[in-house]
């Protein structure tokens, strides 16, 4: 039913997808998701295939904004919100299919944010690598400590000190523009919530 309405666009690695254009539906591209208020920024999850990235405005205006940064080069199939809008209000199948994607997103963030928010930045930087490395299904993440930084919503610094830690446990090797995980075990048990 999308195919007349939808295009397939590629995106390359570093890209920002303009959530106020288009819904995404990725194929074989990963994107990272933060949510945004003012200047406060929380990582939430990675969007890959199978999900609807962006798809909560459309049932929720008054949702979070969100934006997404592609994590893995790959294609995205992209439609006009407005389309979309009228293809609910003509399908009721359609409506309840993307309902539930936007539920079942909307759900996973709120998961993610919940183990998250309580997290030392040296946790929340274990938990995002094994994530994302799960995610894209390698044990070499290609992010900076930057790009990594402005993911999670915190300083460079202390994304530095962090990775610092996370090598000196001998749990990730840190370079420029990359992460390899060395011990993806050891690692997750790391990104875990200490119990008092």
């Amino acid at each position: 039913m999308l195919g007349p309405v939808a295009r397939r666009i590629r995106f390359e690695a570093g890209a920002e997808l303009p959530l106020a254009d288009a819904i995404y539906f990725p194929i074989d591209g990963i994107a990272t998701l933060v949510l945004q208020r003012g200047q406060a920024r929380f990582q939430i999850g990675f969007g890959s295939r199978g999900d609807a990235i962006g798809i909560q405005k459309l049932f929720a205006p008054e949702f979070a904004d969100m934006s997404a940064k592609v994590l893995k080069s790959g294609s995205f199939i992209c439609v006009a919100p407005q389309t979309l809008r009228r293809l609910l209000r003509e399908d009721s199948g359609l409506r309840e299919r993307l309902m539930f994607h936007a539920l079942r997103a909307a759900g996973r963030y709120l998961d993610e944010a919940a183990r998250t928010v309580a997290l030392s930045l040296e946790r929340r930087v274990a938990h995002w690598i094994t994530r994302c490395g799960e995610t894209l299904a390698s044990d070499i993440i290609p992010i900076t400590h930057h790009d990594l930084a402005h993911t999670l919503g915190v300083r460079r610094s202390g994304v530095t000190v962090a990775l610092h830690v996370l090598e000196g446990e001998r749990l990730i090797r840190s370079s420029r523009a990359r992460i390899e995980v060395i011990d993806g075990k050891g690692l997750a048990a790391f990104s875990r919530p200490q119990l008092s």
